[in-house]
């Protein structure tokens, strides 16, 4: 249970001070005095002494409503509020709450046009009633501040904000979980009890504000629908009610009748779809002239042919629409003009190029949600990392993310890169789609991922990427900065008007200064609102006096400062605030989760929390996802500038602690996963005092790599960058399981090179033995069998310097293995001999074990059938002994196959059935498909054709048409005649 502002009190061993802060009073223990002397008198902090039992009272929970009839609610009552003018003006403080209005807007808002002879006097006089009404425990929720009144309350206290933040939260969880998403949409839309702002009469509000909300209203609506028909668990029927509701309240809302359509034709209800279409095109004709949208008349047209099935489920991948987008007319027409141009069975291509700040990707969003209606197959993002810290993501990892998009199995993505486009253009096929490929590096990094047909394809990039022109055919969009116009309208739409209107001249100056960037406008424009009490003229001559050029994003225009726009909001930051924004320019990563951000900042997650929401309140940072954030890379640049000229010694002792987290966070998870013991920890790394993750069980442990992978990735780069080996190799070895468990080949030989590189600046042996044995597992994996095996015998080396007998036989089976994938058995059976030999003196016989069931594999495969049914059966032995069941299946499953080889069909089947047991106890799918198909070869040999069939359509039913097993046994089925 949270502590309230009394406990806190309460609980204090002395006198306190509360001392009051943005939006909140925080207690701190309270200054010694000596006697007779006097206390400082500021207004916005007092002393508090509590005894045993004693309590002040807290601030009571409160719900403002604006989503429906105006309601102020308390949890025992509701605050009638009569005046319809102290509706309005509780109205406008809460739409959003915690931000400052001021005098000049509330007067429009309550009296309109009406306006009182002397504004100020008559909004403090109503401000005054508003506290009397509300009370002494709400009255104080109202503050004046500066030139205007805030509202202090938090977002979720207002139903309109808690809407909101429910509704992007729900964005950011579709792709992934839309089961999650469907139930935050759910939550939001029951905070809506009728017509926004309702009993609150302000034409002001009704104009501005109530529209907006609908929109909103209605946007969720939609989603939430859209995903009820993707889960598809949800009665067409009561779908149907909904929206039958919905298209008689909003009549000429074409997508809510799209909707209705799509439910009505899924429940094969043709007849009543044909009415609801006539109804539609004949309210648009007599009410707007207009004939319906393309989309309508083609599902009109589906149900002339008579073809009711509904569409297949697509990716909607888009981030979320820019706020405040402006201009690029020129440029938006240019993409519109490529679409008009492209037959949607060919591949289109164009490549919007630009400097950093210069709104490449909102452009390419902004465009992509006006037009998503023109992909019927979906739209498809990807952040390619070309430019920021770390390293740019690699093909083969952009294309696992791709098919994981479309549905792949992680088990089922190819580990080559020409394999897994090959797959990806076959996937895309038919499917008319928008793939958004956003911070590319340069062409050669966007050309392996393009699809061969039916997709149009945008590429942003701060190269110019004419390789892609030349060779490609991609046209190209160049962004440079807005026009003065443009810049203008930017800043007049986040800046209040009645400022702007009053200092025209300062801000054209402004958006000069500004170089007319998108990104440096905005950030501009957020300090020119969220300071109402410095002009705007204060701000231009503080740009002018402090230029210090940014120098790798430096324009031609003098003007153009991105790091002087920068320091106005690191300037005006609180200390606390300043500190954790510039040690964030050291954090490991794009991606920043709140444990990883605790330990950097070496304070408790919660505290952490508070920082990052408070950075990213005022655009220094991003929360993207629940508990997680992003720092945008010009930021990243200037943080880290800022903290190496503040605090030169910072840096390292803070890149060390997140790196100590890491590595012990990394152990957890590998534990997790269920593969392995932790890896001892040399002395090189640190206590945490940050808690690690609580995992419980393999699907936790996974969830978890998942969300930190680029981090980690980004960790181990750092740690061998800033000479903190120790870390650098530790982490790559927790890493390992997981990367080859999910296929992130190019991630596994990223770290497997980093780690190495690590352990050999240490010399040690044990850092050396475990790092190559890492790197060599990714080299054969990716079939690199000359690098694998030099790799491998490093390891080897380092093993055998150590003495440790499990070590050089865990290299030398390893080596076995990467032979006999590239078909030389002769050097697989000698590295697998003396694998087994070398693990003879190891204190764990399961090594050994290890070691005779490879080596007795590739005998089957060389044909030594006697030597193999030995090795094998002594395996087994070793593993019923341990209790070890996987490893058993294994066994027995390479039994069957010998005994195959040699025609002992009636011993091999009796292995099968004894492995398929195990394999169905222990739910290995992939051990079950291979007995199954091992079963097949067996029976049919033995003439049983059915028997075999059988046992190859059930081996096959285990799998998803993109395995390449599947194919394989389609094959099979093929020569039997199914």
């Amino acid at each position: 249970m949270k502590a309230t502002l009394s406990d806190t009190i309460r609980n204090a061993r002395g006198p306190v001070q509360l001392v009051w802060r943005p939006r909140r009073w925080v207690v701190r223990e309270a200054p010694a005095t000596r006697p007779g002397s006097r206390r400082s008198g500021r207004r916005d902090s007092f002393d508090v002494s509590v005894g045993p039992g004693k309590e002040r009272g807290g601030v009571p929970e409160v719900s403002i409503r604006l989503l429906g009839p105006f309601e102020v609610r308390l949890p025992d009552r509701t605050v009638r509020i009569a005046s319809k003018r102290q509706r309005a003006l509780l109205a406008s403080l809460a739409l959003p709450p915690g931000r400052v209005v001021t005098v000049d807007v509330l007067t429009e808002r309550i009296w309109g046009a009406d306006l009182p002879s002397s504004p100020r006097e008559a909004v403090q006089n109503n401000v005054h009633r508003l506290r009397r009404l509300l009370g002494p425990e709400l009255g104080g929720l109202v503050r004046n501040v500066a030139d205007g009144y805030l509202l202090d309350v938090g977002q979720d206290q207002v139903d309109a904000s808690r809407f909101d933040r429910l509704v992007r939260a729900a964005e950011q969880a579709t792709d992934g979980e839309p089961a999650r998403a469907r139930e935050l949409l759910r939550a939001a839309l029951e905070l809506w009890r009728g017509e926004p702002l309702g009993d609150v009469a302000s034409d002001s509000l009704q104009r501005d504000h109530a529209p907006a909300l609908t929109e909103r209203y209605l946007a969720a609506v939609e989603r939430r629908v859209d995903l009820d028909l993707a889960l598809g668990d949800r009665a067409p029927s009561t779908l149907i009610a909904e929206l039958r509701v919905l298209t008689a309240r909003f009549p000429v809302r074409e997508s809510l009748w799209e909707r209705l359509l799509t439910v009505l034709i899924a429940d094969r209800r043709q007849a009543e779809a044909l009415e609801a279409y006539e109804s539609v095109r004949n309210t648009l004709a007599h009410t707007l002239g207009a004939d319906p949208s393309a989309r309508l008349q083609s599902l009109h047209r589906r149900l002339l042919t008579g073809d009711p099935e509904p569409e297949r489920v697509t990716p909607r991948q888009l981030p979320p629409a820019p706020a405040g987008f402006a201009g690029r007319t020129a440029e938006l027409a240019a993409l519109d003009e490529q679409l008009d141009r492209w037959s949607g069975s060919g591949l289109a291509l164009v490549a919007v190029h630009g400097v950093g700040g210069a709104g490449k990707t909102a452009l390419a969003v902004h465009w992509a949600r006006l037009r998503q209606d023109r992909f019927s197959g979906g739209q498809l993002y990807l952040d390619l990392h070309g430019y920021g810290p770390g390293r740019p993501a690699t093909a083969e990892a952009a294309l696992g993310r791709l098919l994981r998009s479309i549905g792949t199995p992680p088990d089922r993505v190819p580990n080559d890169a020409g394999e897994a486009v090959a797959l990806l253009r076959t996937l895309l096929a038919g499917r008319r789609m928008l793939l958004l490929l956003d911070n590319a590096h340069d062409a050669e990094h966007v050309r392996p991922l393009l699809p061969g047909s039916h997709c149009f394809v945008i590429v942003t990039s701060r190269s110019d990427l004419r390789g892609l022109a030349a060779r490609d055919g991609a046209h190209r969009v160049a962004l440079r900065e807005l026009a003065a116009a443009d810049a203008l309208a930017l800043l007049t739409a986040a800046i209040p008007r009645h400022r702007a209107e009053a200092e025209p001249d300062a801000l054209a100056e402004l958006a000069r200064l500004c170089g007319r960037l998108p990104l440096a406008l905005r950030i501009a424009a957020e300090l020119g609102s969220q300071h109402p009490d410095r002009s705007l003229a204060h701000l231009v001559d503080d740009l002018r006096q402090r230029r210090s050029p940014l120098d790798a994003l430096a324009d031609s225009d003098p003007g153009t400062d991105l790091r002087t726009v920068f320091s106005w909001s690191y300037d005006l930051l609180p200390p606390d605030l300043a500190h954790a924004f510039s040690h964030l320019g050291c954090y490991p990563g794009s991606d920043i989760g709140l444990p990883g951000a605790a330990a950097l900042l070496d304070v408790a997650p919660a505290a952490a929390r508070a920082l990052l929401d408070r950075l990213a309140a005022v655009h220094l940072l991003e929360a993207h996802r629940p508990g997680r954030y992003r720092l945008h890379d010009l930021l990243r640049e200037y943080a880290a500038e800022r903290l190496a000229a503040d605090r030169p010694e910072a840096g390292a002792a803070a890149l060390r602690r997140v790196l100590d987290w890491y590595v012990r966070a990394a152990n957890e998870g590998r534990v997790a996963l269920g593969f392995s013991r932790p890896v001892p920890l040399s002395r090189g790394i640190g206590a945490t005092a940050v808690p690690l993750p609580a995992l419980s069980g393999s699907g936790a442990g996974l969830e978890w790599f998942e969300a930190e992978r680029g981090t980690l990735v980004a960790a181990v780069v750092a740690a061998a960058d800033h000479d903190l080996p120790d870390h650098g190799w530790q982490l790559a070895v927790a890493m390992r399981d997981f990367l080859d468990r999910s296929r992130y080949l190019g991630d596994w030989l990223a770290v497997g090179r980093s780690g190495l590189e690590c352990a050999r600046r240490l010399g040690d042996p044990l850092a050396g033995y475990q790092a190559a044995f890492v790197l060599g597992g990714a080299y054969s994996r990716a079939g690199a069998h000359d690098d694998a095996d030099a790799t491998l015998r490093d390891a080897l080396r380092h093993a055998e310097r150590l003495g440790d007998p499990a070590k050089m036989s865990r290299a030398l089976s390893v080596l076995g293995v990467v032979w006999q994938r590239a078909g030389d058995y002769d050097r697989a059976l000698a590295c697998h001999r003396q694998a087994e030999i070398a693990a003879r003196p190891a204190a764990n016989t399961v090594v050994r074990a290890h070691a005779l069931l490879n080596y007795g594999a590739v005998e089957i495969l060389a044909g030594s059938y006697a030597d193999a049914l030995e090795h094998t059966r002594e395996a087994l032995e070793i593993y019923q002994e341990q209790g070890l069941e996987l490893q058993e299946s294994c066994a027995l499953a390479n039994l069957a196959a010998a005994h195959q080889r040699t025609a002992e069909y009636s011993t091999a089947l009796d292995y099968c059935r004894m492995a398929l047991e195990i394999t169905l106890r222990v739910a290995d799918v992939s051990g079950q498909v291979e007995v199954l198909t091992t079963r097949g070869e067996i029976q049919l040999a033995m003439g049983r054709r059915d028997a075999a069939r059988d046992s190859w359509e059930k081996a096959r039913g285990l799998l998803r048409p993109t395995d390449p097993s599947y194919a394989r046994l389609d094959l099979l089925l093929k020569g039997l005649g199914c």
